[in-house]
């Protein structure tokens, strides 16, 4: 109304009608709209108490959210288009999380070392804790999420450490080898993961959870690249890009993925690309030349200052950096010709996991969000940088590009590719871009600083220790039918293992899924309960018979499953202590409960490949299609690290790290307790 009487002062008349029609379409156009979001945002995407109901004793209320659900399904959502509508995370009541801290630490302290951090814990709410809520709450009312930003920032990009072993994690091929040449298999990944990024940027992925859950992160799977900083590295996202990188024999190449109309090749064009770029004669890079990458892998303080002496104050080496961190993604041909499972041979699983996740110490461009590596024998991995990502995203990736080469683009005949590679000729493909050399001028101290990192790349890998453990007698669909949960049962058997490894009980990390809210990631389920404890040391007493081991171990999958769903509604610990502790340095605040807290160590660090795309029934149908998960290092020196997948119903992919310099930890042997665990476990319902 003030408008409209200062309007006629300016000159401007507005008819009646004008209004009146002005009117009625914000009425009936954005009030409905903003209407229509407010009830998604504050009862659809709010309410959760769906997950804790069974569904013949729901409430009304979820039996609303229920129609409400169903009505939706007429209008599926496209993959983003949910993000922007999801609720913020609220801030937990502090009282709360400290007493579920303390809950979850009983099992692990002596009555003493408990009193003592009881006390610390009571004078944390009685003093500092309380300001440092209000601070944190003040803080969530400007920011979509109070937890990514700092995690993000401390957890990841404020490590100095090399990424590869420290921060990268890498994922593996099917259980049966794919019948392809080196050059196929990489074409096929090049045009599979190419078609995923424009499916990315046009929305066509199907949205994960039925558009209930966030997928902001998705947009840094391809084309982006962490920047080292001096003191904190950044991300950077280069959107559509046209090219991909090649590492192989030492040499950096670029690979357009488009002809010159903006086309892209097809695969047996893509693979034209690869034979030529193989058969090359004398290709071998030498020297410090040819591991211009290892840089990558460095101290990040060390290779920001590096790579600001030796590439960007060089103009060619500039326009080379600028052409690897810009690229869609980055692919390695691996020399090996031994990649892969073989039920036979265990070792030979462990070199591949080896080299999956550490390389040679100079193949790979750590930097780069996603970086794929193929075999001579056309085995694939690929080696993913965590900052950027969580394993929710690259889960989703990975099961469709299982699919498209299952279901949609298989390979043609092993003898159909070798025959293509006999008779190429590359003369013939004029209407091909083939393979650019990256050229870059390595000086001598340059030269110097690659053979440091090179040599405490080899060091520092030399030390890791993996095992795997492919369990083939029983998967997910045996531990469903006993009745536990097949993620509670696994972390049993996890907790077993590792208490007649180490002889107690240890902080254990799972990473739970908190995507319910808007701009979200993770948070910690802490495995080790009073439950777990109770069924662990029931499984070693003679005294307690079968039918109390069963009860005992359905009472822990359950409480284990109960956590898992606490977390996804908001009811975690550690990521509203963890802010808790980042406000109490950002503001000087003394904090020796926080102070405790941060210094616990995760001597046992576990992860669980999630399915994302339903792909149990083909992986059940064709077992041989089903991919063999992934591994990471242990987070802790003298701990374990632990990644696995259920594979379909059929089966369980477990791969176990740790470090040889540890004197009390030793994959293999933990590998043992491992299986004989799950081999007690089910014998419990025989």
């Amino acid at each position: 109304a003030a408008l409209l009487q200062l309007l006629p002062t300016i000159g401007y008349h507005v008819p009646d009608k004008v209004v009146r029609i002005g009117a009625a379409s914000l009425l009936t156009t954005v009030v409905p709209v903003v209407l229509a979001r407010l009830f998604l945002t504050h009862f659809f995407f709010s309410y959760k108490r769906w997950m804790f109901e069974k569904p013949k004793n729901s409430s009304i209320t979820t039996r609303i959210w229920g129609i409400v659900r169903y009505f939706l399904t007429f209008v599926p959502p496209l993959h983003k288009s949910c993000d922007a509508i999801l609720p913020s995370n609220p801030v937990p009541v502090l009282e709360e999380t400290v007493q579920k801290y303390l809950d979850s630490i009983r099992p692990l302290h002596t009555k003493e070392e408990l009193a003592t951090i009881e006390r610390i814990a009571q004078d944390f709410l009685n003093g500092e804790g309380r300001k440092l809520q209000r601070y944190t709450k003040f803080y969530s009312l400007f920011v979509e999420n109070y937890v990514t930003g700092f995690w993000e920032k401390y957890a990841y990009l404020s490590s100095r450490s090399p990424l590869l072993i420290n921060s990268s994690i890498c994922n593996f091929d099917n259980f049966a080898n794919r019948p392809a040449t080196q050059a196929f298999r990489a074409a096929h990944i090049t045009y599979n993961e190419f078609l995923s990024q424009l499916a990315l940027d046009r929305q066509h992925f199907t949205p994960p959870g039925a558009g209930m859950v966030c997928t902001r992160h998705y947009d840094r799977l391809y084309a982006v690249t962490r920047l080292p900083g001096a003191t904190v590295d950044s991300i950077k996202n280069y959107g559509i890009t046209r090219h991909i990188v090649v590492l192989y024999n030492g040499g950096i190449y670029k690979i357009q993925v488009v002809d010159e109309k903006d086309k892209i090749y097809t695969v047996d064009q893509l693979a034209d690309i690869y034979i030529e770029l193989l058969s090359r004669a004398n290709t071998k890079v030498e020297g410090a030349e040819g591991r211009v990458a290892a840089l990558t892998n460095d101290n990040r303080s060390n290779w920001h200052a590096n790579r600001h002496r030796f590439f960007e104050s060089i103009p060619r080496n500039a326009a080379a950096l600028e052409a690897i961190e810009s690229a869609a993604f980055a692919i390695t041909l691996d020399a090996a010709d031994d990649w892969g499972y073989d039920p036979a041979d265990s070792a030979r699983m462990v070199r591949y996991a080896r080299s999956s996740l550490m390389g040679d110490g100079a193949d790979r461009w750590v930097d780069k969000s996603l970086s794929y590596n193929v075999a001579r024998n056309g085995v694939f991995s690929g080696t993913e940088e965590h900052s950027i990502v969580d394993g929710s995203e690259l889960s989703h990736v990975y099961e469709n590009f299982v699919e498209m080469e299952n279901e949609i683009m298989p390979h043609t005949s092993l003898e159909e590719q070798q025959l293509r590679e006999r008779s190429f000729d590359a003369s013939a493909k004029k209407n091909l871009r083939f393979a650019e050399r990256i050229e870059i001028d390595v000086t001598d101290d340059m030269a110097s600083e690659i053979d440091r990192v090179f040599s405490a790349n080899q060091e520092s890998s030399a030390d890791v220790h993996l095992s795997s453990l492919i369990h083939r007698d029983f998967g997910k669909g045996r531990i469903k039918k006993i009745g536990c949960s097949p993620d509670g049962f696994m972390q049993m058997a996890i907790q077993l293992a590792n208490y007649r490894d180490q002889g107690r009980f240890v902080l254990t990390y799972e990473p739970a899924s908190a995507r319910f809210y808007k701009n979200s990631r993770t948070e910690t389920i802490r495995s080790v309960t009073d439950d777990s404890c109770e069924f662990v040391k029931a499984m070693d007493d003679g005294q307690i018979d079968r039918a109390r081991r069963v009860s005992l171990l359905r009472k822990a999958c359950e409480t284990h499953a109960t956590r898992n769903r606490d977390i996804t509604v908001n009811q975690g610990i550690d990521r509203h202590l963890f802010v808790l502790y980042v406000m109490s340095k950002a503001t000087g605040t003394p904090s020796p409960f926080l102070d405790h807290f941060i210094s616990q160590e995760w001597l046992l660090s576990t992860s669980q490949a999630p399915n994302m795309t339903n792909t149990t029934r083909m992986e059940d149908e064709h077992e041989d299609q089903s991919w063999l998960g992934g591994v990471f290092a242990a987070v802790a020196k003298t701990g374990y690290g632990v990644c696995y997948r259920f594979a379909g119903n059929h089966s369980i992919c477990i791969h176990m790290s740790s470090y040889h310099s540890a004197q009390n930890t030793d994959s293999d042997r933990f590998s043992v307790h491992l299986a004989k665990a799950l081999e007690e476990m089910s014998a419990l319902f025989d």
